[in-house]
């Protein structure tokens, strides 16, 4: 029988290959590092374009208002301040608690309360401003507490029978509120306080 030659020159160009993959597959070249990248883009974009592969959660702020709680979305609230920096403005409707010097600009504050129509309580100095982006300027609603920063799930919410204020209510009873339609409702007071002033 025969005994076939082995070609050493041929396994000496396997091992030098083998060698030159596993240097290139262990350094950082600047080829192989853009590749990583390119790949690591692609998978966010498709991410992003699919939303089911994304939360479908919405950061919120949570408070109280007496005893009810209530949420506004993050993406709306620019700023929390402390109540007593409102100064009162003679002669404005009753939902309006006063202005807010932010930075040098004024800004209007509300009183959620009434604009929501929870029962009055005794008038405290104490509470929080809730500074929200509206379309033109930020503005500010009167709060009683601050609870915390979450994440309402969509399915956590069920959409009350006459949903003016609020886009729904967790089963633990937190109301997501719908900023649009209380900025509706301050478009409605700004035009009733400049037709009581003329």
């Amino acid at each position: 029988m025969k005994q076939s030659g082995i070609d050493w020159e041929q396994v000496r160009e396997r091992l030098e290959a083998s060698r030159l993959a596993l240097e290139e597959a262990s350094g950082a070249s600047p080829a192989r590092i853009e590749a990583v990248y390119r790949r690591r883009a692609v998978r966010l974009a498709l991410r992003e374009a699919n939303p089911k592969a994304a939360l479908d959660g919405v950061p919120v702020l949570a408070f109280r208002l007496a005893q009810e709680r209530y949420a506004i979305e993050l993406k709306d609230v620019a700023e929390v301040l402390p109540f007593g920096l409102c100064t009162r403005v003679p002669g404005a409707p009753a939902q309006y608690l006063g202005i807010i010097n932010l930075r040098g600009d004024l800004r209007p504050v509300l009183d959620l309360r009434r604009m929501l129509a929870i029962p009055e309580e005794a008038a405290t100095t104490s509470g929080f401003v809730l500074m929200l982006r509206g379309p033109g300027d930020e503005f500010g609603l009167k709060v009683d507490r601050i609870e915390e920063v979450r994440e309402i799930r969509t399915e956590e919410l069920t959409l009350p029978a006459r949903a003016t204020h609020t886009k729904g209510i967790t089963s633990g009873g937190l109301m997501l509120l719908n900023i649009e339609a209380l900025l509706n409702i301050e478009a409605l007071l700004e035009e009733s306080f400049s037709k009581e002033k003329s």
